[in-house]
């Protein structure tokens, strides 16, 4: 006897397939123009020229290599690290919460992570602020926890929740800094506005052990996070721990988040505007979404940081300003749009 058999399409994977090519594209030349642009110019053939010598084919010039091995390319990596990082929290977040205007930053867990950073920075220079930013971050993301649970689940009260939040432990950065020595701690702008002008060697090599870490470990919660799509008891009613989840979870979103916060400061809407961007070109489900989420959160960065340094050329602005100036619009329209659901 025939039987029929109705054959599920993904709609989304031929879209996926030329997200991940054009999105490649996308970030290697970003990349390749951040190396060459800036105060002093360097061709694309001398910045090839840069990693070629650093493989003994050849020899480059002097300066070309202390421009772009010593400036700019720890400055490009530390700028799609956090981009990247900040892009995967925001998605994992807005999954967890079910709520797609859930961002680390607005949620108070950045805000929180610049203070411990700030004080670690005061401590023990760079290590010390990014140590102090992932604890700081860590105890944060455990106080947003409790004040989810306090409210219900309206994505209204838990961002208002989460801004009040975030504007008291602002102040609080403000305290810190001020009372600091100045030479020790960089100034108030720097935490919250961000900047990866200070982005050095040592700066990449102290964060990206937390960044590695911990997205290594959030990228493993995929599954759990397609389930919570579905409503918390329905979770737990598929096996879900959604207590140990939720802890686990914001634990690690925590720490991500102040790893980037002690290393460049706060960057704001990161990982409110790449989850939204993405999920119509790779679909809900979590296995797709993180990892496009860090390629378009990276690449999002590193472009920001090359308008931040070239658009008041010399005069270098605070690459949250970029991030805030095309992120901003969108939450609002998020929070619109909510309103008349």
């Amino acid at each position: 006897m025939a039987t029929n058999v109705a054959l599920s399409v993904d709609p989304h994977a031929a879209r996926r397939r030329w997200f991940w090519l054009v999105g490649s594209a996308v970030a290697i030349a970003a990349a390749f123009v951040s190396l060459a642009v800036g105060a002093v110019d360097i061709s694309v053939a001398d910045v090839l020229g840069v990693f070629a010598a650093k493989l003994g084919l050849r020899e480059s010039s002097e300066q070309a290599a202390a421009v772009v091995w010593g400036i700019r390319m720890p400055r490009l990596l530390v700028g799609f690290a956090v981009g990247a990082t900040l892009g995967l929290v925001g998605a994992v977040m807005q999954g967890l919460l079910r709520n797609d205007l859930a961002d680390p930053q607005l949620l108070g867990i950045g805000p929180g992570a610049a203070i411990g950073a700030a004080i670690g920075a005061a401590a023990a220079g760079v290590r010390g602020a990014i140590a102090g930013g992932v604890f700081a971050g860590v105890v944060t993301a455990l106080v947003l926890r409790r004040l989810v649970r306090r409210v219900s689940i309206d994505p209204t009260r838990i961002i208002l929740s989460g801004v009040a939040l975030g504007a008291a432990l602002s102040a609080w950065v403000g305290f810190v800094v001020f009372g600091a020595e100045r030479a020790a701690v960089p100034p108030l702008e720097f935490w919250l506005l961000g900047s990866l002008a200070g982005a050095t060697w040592q700066t990449f090599g102290s964060a990206v052990a937390f960044i590695v870490l911990t997205t290594g470990a959030l990228l493993t919660a995929t599954r759990s996070l397609d389930l919570f799509a579905l409503g918390e008891p329905e979770a737990r009613h598929l096996g879900v721990d959604t207590t140990m989840v939720t802890t686990l979870v914001l634990v690690g979103c925590g720490a991500a988040v102040g790893a980037t916060v002690g290393a460049v400061g706060i960057v704001s809407f990161v990982g409110l505007l790449t989850p939204f961007l993405m999920r119509p070109i790779v679909g809900y489900s979590h296995r797709y979404l993180l990892p496009a989420s860090m390629l378009a959160g990276g690449t999002f960065v590193v472009v920001a940081d090359l308008a931040a340094r070239s658009i008041f050329e010399p005069v270098e602005i605070p690459v949250g300003l970029i991030t805030a100036a095309v992120g901003g619009p969108v939450f609002l329209w998020l929070l619109v749009r909510k309103r008349h659901v």
